[in-house]
């Protein structure tokens, strides 16, 4: 387990927001987020890209798949609260 998870499972609920917010000022600075990002970048190219795995191509439609699925969620929750509504009137839905 991480320190972070174990200093966590230590913590009573309500010491539970400071503990994150010191957490994430130490580990999440904007020049570490940068640095980490930089070397995955970089580490997934060379292991993916630079050898013509079909995995990026997989990551792509995978994460597509999902934002997609993220930005349509909303209109089709909408859609089906609407429809229960007028179930419950006795209306038919259209």
């Amino acid at each position: 387990m991480s320190k972070f998870a174990q200093g966590l499972s230590k913590l009573k609920l309500k010491e539970v927001p400071t503990y994150v917010q010191e957490h994430a000022g130490k580990h999440w600075t904007p020049a570490q987020v940068t640095s980490r990002t930089s070397k995955f970048l970089h580490s997934y190219k060379e292991k993916y890209i630079d050898t013509g795995s079909i995995k990026p191509l997989t990551d792509t439609m995978i994460g597509l798949f999902f934002l997609s699925y993220a930005v349509a969620w909303p209109q089709e929750y909408a859609h089906m609260k609407a429809e229960e509504k007028a179930k419950l009137e006795g209306k038919a839905a259209h």
